[in-house]
């Protein structure tokens, strides 16, 4: 047995030393460098601070509201200054009439 451990002890020992080798580049490989991190982080932080300023949907939906009531406050008024139009155009017309 220690003959065989002698004859092939250098093979065993460079099989695990590349299986070792193999398994430490893989778990480099699969976590970020600590610069890239902090990197990343900045960006995100920075993505964060100018999207905090822009509207949300709830400030679009109270928009929509107020723009519909608007809508519905000039339709109101059109048809307000139809009915208006049209009384000054009986009175223009009443005018004209009693003046020829």
């Amino acid at each position: 047995m220690a003959e065989e451990m002698a004859k092939w002890g250098w093979a065993i020992a460079l099989l695990f030393n590349f299986v070792l080798g193999w398994a430490l580049w893989s778990i480099r490989n699969a976590f970020v460098p600590r610069q890239e991190f902090q990197e990343l982080s900045t960006k995100v932080a920075l993505i964060e601070r100018d999207l905090s300023h822009l509207p949300t949907q709830d400030d679009f939906e109270s928009l929509r509201d107020s723009v519909a009531k608007l809508q519905g406050q000039a339709d109101a008024q059109a048809q307000l200054l139809q009915r208006v139009a049209a009384s000054v155009t009986r009175i223009e017309d009443y005018l004209l009439k009693a003046k020829a």
